[in-house]
């Protein structure tokens, strides 16, 4: 991967593609997901010890299923409420599901999802309802444990430990491995397009404060849940700061938008975000609001942009 920042703050940043197969780290292994590990999949990691325990089980088909009949895994632990990481929980149906306390609703019920997705349109809910039941096989969830930040699991001579993420999800989790010199960081996934916090739920304000947090760890190897896969530290420090680059230039162009008033539905059609249209429209554009509505307020918080009855415009 290449990486650095050019001229008045503009970035250049070319992850590279994920690993083409299992990596081991010890007695934990990396499994890249099917797509490139890209939605509608995750990276998934598998730690082998006293007992075998999956992380995020959304990679690999054939490599989980397998697992699944060769080994007794005993505990998952999922690092948010998304689709895209339990889209193979159900290979494992003995096993204790750890999930975020924050976000437990979402593992017992769709209600529970919509909620915290924003999703409130008869529309949006008969859609993503389909696709969470029909394409991720969703089901509410037996034998919930729910985590909190800081607690500790021993497996072995292995401890995983929780690492408080917020601001993609609001229980998003990291997964430290301190004696193996790793932490998982799930969906700050240092990809190319930069932070997501598209739900009603997400919040901008807590993403700025876990960048600026996760750049003060220093793990030999850093894990995303997507794309690239495996960093080393220095790798994984250009990637967050070009986060927070995203997320400020972001900012800036929307204000540059907003030297004009625009409604909302006006911003949401300049794709300031995905910068083009996408399918499904219903969903994209849900995503392309929530997360305008974030650094609208977010501006109007810092004085730099007024609602007035023509819409949102920049102060002069």
């Amino acid at each position: 991967m290449s990486s650095g920042m050019m001229g008045e703050g503009r970035a250049t940043y070319s992850p590279a593609p994920p690993p083409e197969g299992p990596v081991a780290f010890g007695p934990l292994r990396f499994i890249p997901g099917a797509n490139g590990g890209r939605y509608p999949y995750c990276h998934s990691l598998v730690l082998e010890a006293a007992e075998t325990w999956v992380v995020d089980p959304a990679s690999d088909k054939e490599f989980l299923g397998n697992l699944a009949r060769s080994r007794r895994v005993t505990r998952v632990f999922l690092s948010h409420f998304h689709e895209d990481h339990l889209k193979y929980a159900g290979f494992f149906p003995e096993a204790a599901f750890y999930v975020p306390a924050r976000e437990l609703a979402a593992f017992t019920s769709l209600e529970g999802v919509f909620e915290l997705v924003g999703a409130t349109s008869p529309e949006f809910q008969a859609h993503l309802r389909e696709t969470l039941e029909v394409h991720f096989h969703f089901r509410p969830f037996s034998h919930l444990v729910p985590y909190h930040p800081g607690e500790r699991f021993q497996n072995g001579e292995v401890v995983l430990e929780v690492v408080a993420a917020p601001g993609h999800t609001p229980g998003h989790s990291c997964f430290a491995f301190p004696e193996l010199d790793l932490i998982f960081l799930a969906d700050v996934d240092l990809s190319a397009f930069g932070p997501w916090y598209a739900d009603a739920a997400s919040d901008l304000e807590a993403y700025h404060q876990t960048l600026e947090e996760l750049k003060k760890l220093r793990f030999g190897t850093v894990i995303t849940a997507h794309e690239q896969g495996v960093f080393t530290l220095e790798e994984a420090q250009a990637g967050l700061h070009y986060f927070s680059w995203v997320l400020a230039d972001r900012e800036a162009r929307l204000l540059e938008a907003l030297k004009y008033p625009h409604t909302l539905q006006e911003l949401v059609q300049m794709r300031l975000i995905y910068r083009r249209p996408r399918d499904p429209l219903l969903v994209y554009d849900h995503m392309e609001a929530q997360m305008l509505k974030k650094h609208l307020e977010r501006l109007r918080c810092q004085g730099k942009v007024v609602l007035a009855q023509e819409g949102y415009q920049a102060c002069l």
